[in-house]
C-alpha cells in the first residue's frame, strides 16, 4: 500500500503565457501573463496531496526568487523540500504558452534542478510505502539523468517506482534510460511519449513483466497494459479544454492517490482521468482537486 510519495522529478518555475497563435519565425506576438508559479513535479505532488497521499521533494532546489517561489508553493501544500539548496544556483523554469484550444507547449531553462550528485541520492531515507516519483525531465539532462538512473536501478522492491517519461522523452540517452525503465513499476505516459519510444510493444519488453503502464489519450481517456493481460480502457469525462498544461502530472498524482486509498486499478485511473479532466477545464495552474472540488465538479458529469 502506498503511503507517501517521495519525488525525485524536479519542480521547476512555470511562467505562463497565453498567445493567439505561434508567431512565424522571425516574427512576433502579443501575449498576455497569466502567471508565474511553481511546477513540474510539484503539479504532481500537489494533486496527490490534494487527495490524501502526503509526499516529499527530494529533488535540487536553488537560491534565488524561483527557489524561493517553489520552497513557498511546497509549504503550502504542507510537503518539505529534504535537500539544503544549491548556494550557486537558482532554480529552472519554463516558459508555457498556451493556445487558445489549451494546447501548450514548453521552453525550458535548467538551473539547479538539473544538477544532481549521486551522494546527495544516497542521503535519502526512504520507508515502507513510499512511491518514487521519477520524471524524464529529469532523466534527460546531462549533469542528473545519470545519477538518477543509477539510484532508481538500486532501489527497493518494497518501493514503488513511478516514470512519467515526459515530453524530453527522445533525449534521455538509450542505456540510461532503459537502466530506469527495468526498474520501473508504473510507468505512466502519453501518446506521443509511447510512439517517441517506438510503440507500445517495445516499451512492454522494456519494463519489468509485473510492471502497469498507464496510457493517457487525453478526451478517449487511458488504457491499462500489463504483460499477459487484456489491455482496460478507462473512459474520461468530457469537457472543453482550456489548459491543459500539467495534465499529465495531476493525472499521475491522483492516480497514486487512488492507489493509496486501496482502489482497484480501474478506480484508480478513473480518478485519475476526473481530476485531469478537472484540472483542464480551468486556466492557471495545472491544480488538481480536492475531494470536494472533485465532488462538485461531478455533480452534473458523472453519477
Amino acid at each position: 500500500m502506498i503511503k507517501r510519495l517521495v519525488s525525485l522529478g524536479s519542480v521547476i518555475v512555470d511562467l505562463i503565457l497565453e498567445v493567439p497563435a505561434f508567431p512565424d519565425r522571425g516574427g512576433d506576438v502579443l501575449a498576455s501573463q497569466r502567471g508565474m508559479v511553481a511546477g513540474g513535479a510539484f503539479n504532481v505532488l500537489s494533486a496527490a496531496a490534494r487527495l490524501g497521499l502526503p509526499g516529499i521533494y527530494a529533488g535540487q532546489h536553488g537560491t534565488g526568487p524561483f527557489g524561493d517561489l517553489v520552497r513557498a508553493a511546497l509549504t503550502g501544500q504542507g510537503m518539505l523540500a529534504i535537500m539544503p539548496p544549491s548556494p550557486d544556483l537558482d532554480t529552472g523554469w519554463t516558459l508555457a504558452l498556451i493556445e487558445p484550444d489549451g494546447e501548450r507547449t514548453f521552453v525550458t531553462v535548467t538551473g539547479a534542478d538539473a544538477v544532481v550528485a549521486p551522494d546527495s541520492l544516497r542521503s535519502i531515507e526512504y520507508r515502507d510505502g513510499d512511491a518514487v516519483y521519477v520524471s524524464g525531465y529529469d532523466l534527460a539532462y546531462p549533469n542528473a539523468g545519470g545519477a538518477i538512473a543509477d539510484h532508481v536501478a538500486t532501489l527497493a522492491s518494497e518501493l514503488v517506482v513511478v516514470l512519467d517519461p515526459g515530453p524530453l522523452v527522445a533525449d534521455i540517452e538509450a542505456g540510461r534510460l532503459a537502466t530506469a525503465l527495468r526498474r520501473v513499476d508504473i510507468l505512466s505516459l502519453n501518446r506521443r511519449e509511447l510512439d517517441a519510444l517506438g510503440g507500445l510493444q517495445p516499451v512492454m519488453s522494456l519494463v519489468r513483466q509485473e510492471a502497469t503502464v498507464v496510457l493517457r489519450e487525453g478526451p478517449d481517456g487511458a488504457a491499462i497494459h500489463r504483460a499477459g493481460s487484456t489491455p482496460l480502457t478507462v473512459p474520461s469525462v468530457p469537457v472543453k479544454a482550456v489548459d491543459t498544461s500539467g495534465a499529465g502530472d495531476v493525472h499521475v498524482g491522483a492516480n497514486l492517490a487512488g492507489l493509496a486509498r486501496g482502489m482497484t486499478w480501474p478506480d484508480a485511473v478513473r480518478l485519475a482521468n476526473r481530476a485531469a479532466a478537472y484540472a483542464v477545464s480551468r486556466p492557471g495552474p495545472a491544480a488538481g482537486p480536492t475531494d470536494e472540488e472533485l465532488r462538485e465538479f461531478g455533480a452534473t458529469r458523472w453519477e
